[in-house]
């Protein structure tokens, strides 16, 4: 257990600001939970309390905090989100698990994500990718942040569910949109609320999940639903259920790659002197012919930029949620069995006292990197990769954005207009640049 030494006059209680009768804290934090969350940590410390969806809940923040959440002897998950939180995805997907249940599954879960798997998925990423560049360098002046969206959920739709890397699924990414609105939204069940029209897409690409899985029995491909059929651990395999749950888990969990990608981008063309040493890289390692994924991972400075881009401009602001299993103590404060409780993953990324000069993109950080500041680079989660809670997709994630960096950098050049808004959107579950990217982009000189 993460137990810390309590303090000679006793535990105190933690650290809370007033919130409102009955509805809390809910309302500040849906819109905006990065911010709402950022500001509560200024305030309070590492672990301190808000209200949220009617129950007390205990957030941790920075490495030393959160290593009380990942202790499966402290949370646990299961029941332990918000109920219209768990109906969207299902309390039977991997991150509402707990104890075997939990192991068995992400034991399967991760063989879709080994080595060998992840190569076999680079031509995909590079169809896509490529495709979709060719047309950016043709538009002018454009809005990046949706074309990035679009390129992401066809990418997405090749991987989980077989779709052509050819050709664009607009519903697919239109569907995933109204699903991730619903997240942050008062589970109000009325006719055009942002929470039915969640539910009314979730149950939609749940038939092109389920239709997926019957293409599949006829035609296996290299794709994430082919390595989830095909694991096994011992005698183990997954069942139909399972995969319908975990595909539309990965669909719902990839969208925070997405908005990764929006701010790498972000990071690269505004700073000019890390783009370079990244193309010098690139070109130097890479310089000609289809890059695998050895070769990929010789680029360190690459990523280093990609790590740092997912740092400094966090994503998703919070992990799911969890329900402290018995009292625990931090420094003196009481953290008490029953409450909700939520690592903060942005509060803990920009964390000045971890990470100095925070707000600064500085890729050279990670050279002489603190044991804390890697514990606290918790952009997927934090904790036991392959058995705990975090995030499974995690190393494809990370390729990701590396193919798509190799990708442009190798043959494209991009430049934002001036005036626009880089900072996150807000009241958002996963975060985009504010302005949409507004972009050039051009072929480089041979």
């Amino acid at each position: 257990m993460a137990e810390h030494a309590i303090a000679a006059e006793g535990p105190r209680e933690l650290p809370a600001k007033f919130s409102l009768p009955l509805v809390g804290d809910t309302l500040s934090f849906v819109r905006d939970p990065a911010g709402f969350l950022e500001k509560r940590a200024h305030e309070l410390g590492p672990v301190f309390r808000i209200s949220v969806f009617g129950k007390p809940t205990a957030c941790f923040v920075g490495a030393e905090a959160f290593s009380i959440l990942l202790d499966d002897g402290n949370v646990g998950r299961a029941g332990a989100n918000p109920p219209h939180v768990e109906e969207l995805f299902n309390p039977e997907a991997v991150p509402f698990l707990d104890g075997e249940a939990h192991r068995r599954r992400k034991r399967l879960l991760m063989q879709a994500f080994t080595p060998e798997a992840l190569q076999g998925y680079l031509p995909i990423l590079a169809q896509v990718i490529d495709r979709y560049a060719t047309k950016w360098a043709k538009l002018g002046t454009f809005s990046w942040v949706p074309e990035l969206n679009s390129m992401g959920f066809a990418i997405a739709a090749a991987l989980f569910v077989g779709a052509d890397p050819s050709k664009d699924d607009p519903r697919i990414e239109s569907d995933f949109g109204a699903f991730a609105d619903g997240l942050l939204s008062l589970p109000i069940r009325l006719p055009g609320t942002k929470f039915s029209r969640a539910l009314e897409a979730r149950n939609q690409l749940h038939l092109r999940i389920e239709r997926a899985l019957d293409e599949h029995t006829d035609r296996p491909s290299s794709n994430v639903l082919s390595r989830l059929f095909a694991a096994r651990d011992g005698a183990e395999k997954l069942s139909r259920d399972e995969l319908r749950i975990e595909t539309f888990h990965f669909f719902g969990a990839y969208a925070a790659v997405i908005g990764g990608l929006s701010f790498l981008a972000s990071c690269l063309g505004r700073d000019r002197k890390v783009m370079g040493g990244a193309r010098e890289e690139v070109l130097r390692e890479i310089p000609a012919g289809e890059p695998d994924l050895a070769a990929i991972r010789r680029l360190g400075y690459l990523d280093r930029v990609c790590k740092e881009s997912r740092r400094v401009a966090p994503v998703l602001p919070i992990t799911f949620f969890g329900k402290v299993k018995r009292d625990c103590h931090f420094h003196g404060i009481r953290i008490p069995a029953g409450h909700q409780a939520v690592g903060c993953i942005g509060a803990t990324l920009v964390d000045e006292d971890t990470y100095p000069d925070a707000g600064r993109f500085n890729p050279d950080r990670w050279l002489h990197a603190s044991d804390e500041q890697k514990r606290a680079w918790i952009p997927h989660g934090g904790g036991i990769h392959t058995e705990g809670h975090r995030c499974a997709g995690e190393a494809l994630a990370t390729l990701m954005l590396q193919m798509f960096a190799v990708r442009m950098l190798r043959r494209y050049d991009w430049t934002f207009p001036e005036g626009q808004d880089f900072s996150p959107t807000k009241g958002k579950i996963f975060a985009t640049p504010v302005g949409d990217l507004r972009v050039r982009i051009s072929l480089l000189a041979s």
